[in-house]
């Protein structure tokens, strides 16, 4: 319907004011000759024909394209012209009226439906119906010259609809494009507020996650280590307190830069990845005593230094897991890396823990969960009374 309508407001002023004015003219020659032949009677009548077949032709642009109307309209627009053509002209005005209003209504036929079959089947039928009535009216032996004269005469009226047709066509196209990018902006703009909305989420995350693995672990580890040196001190060991002092100090500083470096979304770790885990493990050695076994191999390393820095802070997370719950005596690290295979296993002999459990304010697990689930690796924890286990694992494995 919306497609009509656009026809019909495109086509209804240009074309029906043009027919309009084509047929009111020779409306006007004919009723001058039917009154000029002392014919009243057929005068009116004529006149009748004329005012209803050019307000058919008006009628026809409120009409749906898909309604039934046409079955009405078309032969009702026959019926007419056959009754005016009919009607007692001393002139050959009844010929001009006949292919005159016939090949408007072939015009008209393009201008609403186009090269449709639709379109064709009506042209076929009028002009079928134009020949039959030549044929009546002039017989076989001037029908070819009267025929040719019709379509010489009369043809630009389908040539002028066929041009109108085309201007609609190109105009329709315009607008469905757009309305394509009206609808394309639209969808834009909603997904640009959906990924401004999950870039937000995912930033804030992202920081909860870096605060923790940085401030919280650090100032763990600080109170750790300042009651290590409040221990010393009550029993006069100043030597061991100021060494753990010192190794505080350090610490701090390192705190401090971790922090900084995860606002700015960069890393504060040493460019040689091996280093890096043996620094975090001699740290956390250093600061708690407890005895570590490690195994570090890092071969051909071919994985992101995201995914990388995910596998450290992991680390560092399992660590402090130990130091502040584990009551663990002795811890074995395994850290290796093949190509694009990482394998993370931090266990200790502690005293474990309910992995099931739900412990509001503690999230150092939802943390390593997280970025495992960033890098598309498996983060998998096991714990009894015999210790626990954390294995961190992407590709093959």
């Amino acid at each position: 319907m919306e497609q009509n309508s656009s026809k019909s407001a495109f086509i209804s002023y240009p074309f029906y004011i043009f027919i309009s004015l084509l047929i009111g003219v020779i409306a006007i020659v004919g009723i001058r000759d039917l009154w000029n032949s002392s014919s009243p009677t057929y005068t009116a009548l004529f006149s009748f024909f004329i005012l209803l077949h050019i307000g058919l032709f008006w009628s026809n642009t409120r009409q749906d394209e898909n309604s039934r109307w046409w079955f009405f309209y078309y032969p009702a627009q026959v019926v007419l012209i056959v009754a005016m053509v009919s009607l007692p002209f001393e002139n050959e005005i009844n010929l001009t009226l006949l292919g005159s209003s016939t090949l408007c209504l072939i015009g008209e036929s393009l201008g609403l439906w186009g090269n449709t079959r639709r379109a064709l089947y009506l042209g076929v039928f009028l002009f079928s119906f134009m020949v039959v009535m030549l044929y009546f009216a002039v017989g076989r032996d001037r029908l070819l010259i009267a025929v040719s004269n019709m379509l010489v005469n009369s043809g630009f009226i389908v040539l002028l609809m066929v041009m109108f047709n085309q201007q609609l066509i190109e105009r329709q196209k315009a607008e469905e494009l757009a309305e394509s990018l009206e609808s394309a902006n639209a969808k834009l703009a909603a997904s640009a507020a959906k990924i401004e909305s999950l870039t937000l989420q995912n930033e804030r995350q992202r920081m909860a996650r870096e605060l923790h693995d940085t401030l919280a672990q650090g100032v763990a580890g600080l109170v750790l280590q300042l009651e290590a040196v409040k221990a010393h001190l009550n029993t006069n060991r100043t030597e061991r307190a100021s060494a753990i002092v010192e190794q505080s100090l350090v610490r701090a500083r390192s705190t401090l830069a971790d922090s900084r470096a995860a606002i700015d979304d960069l890393r504060a770790t040493s460019t040689n990845l091996s280093d890096a885990i043996r620094e975090k493990i001699e740290r956390f050695k250093q600061a708690t005593g407890i005895s570590c076994e490690t195994r570090i191999s890092v071969n051909e390393n071919q994985l992101s230094a995201e995914t990388t820095n995910h596998a450290l802070n992991i680390l560092s997370e399992s660590l402090t897991n130990i130091v502040r719950h584990a009551q663990a005596t002795q811890v074995k690290v395994v850290f290796m890396i093949q190509n694009q295979n990482l394998q993370l296993e931090v266990r200790d002999n502690g005293k474990g823990f309910d992995v099931n459990q739900k412990t509001s304010g503690h999230y150092g697990l939802i943390g390593m969960h997280e970025r495992a689930r960033l890098t598309g690796g498996m983060l998998s924890v096991e714990s009894d009374a015999n210790g626990t286990c954390v294995q961190f694992v992407v590709g093959r494995s």
